[in-house]
């Protein structure tokens, strides 16, 4: 019975170490295939060459009871995004679409329209993200600055938010 029970462990010891070898040995296996070719490298967002703006990122507007908050998030793959926060107490924002009512103007005078407007509704506070293709005065970092306008939000004809690019 001592034999039997020998000969059974070491059947069963044999497979484990092949795989715990197998397994360890595996790390140094070359990917895709090729015999010392290196990984993939991995996929890197489009690079900015928007700059960044110098006086601050957020720009704000009170006008008509309403407040309105734009934060500058950046540009990634040619599109120019901006948070935008809404807050007032007595106009209900949901009826303000963004996507309409705003647009993106470079210090040459060009106007630039939204991309898209994505906000839930909210009622007296309302955010979402409002986004535009950038201009190639921004991507060839020729604009010194960039205004948003907002237009007729709460019985203000204009809003007009600038960041400074110098």
């Amino acid at each position: 019975m001592k034999g039997f029970a020998r000969s059974w462990g070491l059947a069963l010891a044999l497979p484990v170490a092949v795989a715990v070898f197998v397994g360890c040995s595996s790390q140094f296996t070359p990917v895709n295939g090729g015999v010392g070719s290196p990984p993939p490298a991995p996929q890197s967002p489009q690079t900015s060459f928007v700059k960044p703006p110098t006086n601050g990122l957020v720009q704000s507007s009170e006008g008509g009871a309403v407040e309105i908050d734009v934060k500058w998030q950046g540009e990634r793959n040619g599109i120019l995004t901006f948070e935008v926060v809404m807050d007032t107490h007595s106009v209900d924002l949901d009826q303000y679409d963004l996507g309409k009512l705003a647009g993106l103007r470079d210090d040459g005078g060009a106007e630039y329209r939204p991309a898209s407007w994505r906000s839930a509704p909210g009622g007296h506070h309302r955010s979402g993200t409002l986004t535009f293709p950038v201009p190639g005065s921004l991507s060839e970092g020729k604009a010194k600055y960039v205004e948003m306008i907002i237009r007729d939000v709460a019985d203000v004809k204009e809003r007009v938010l600038k960041w400074t690019l110098e």
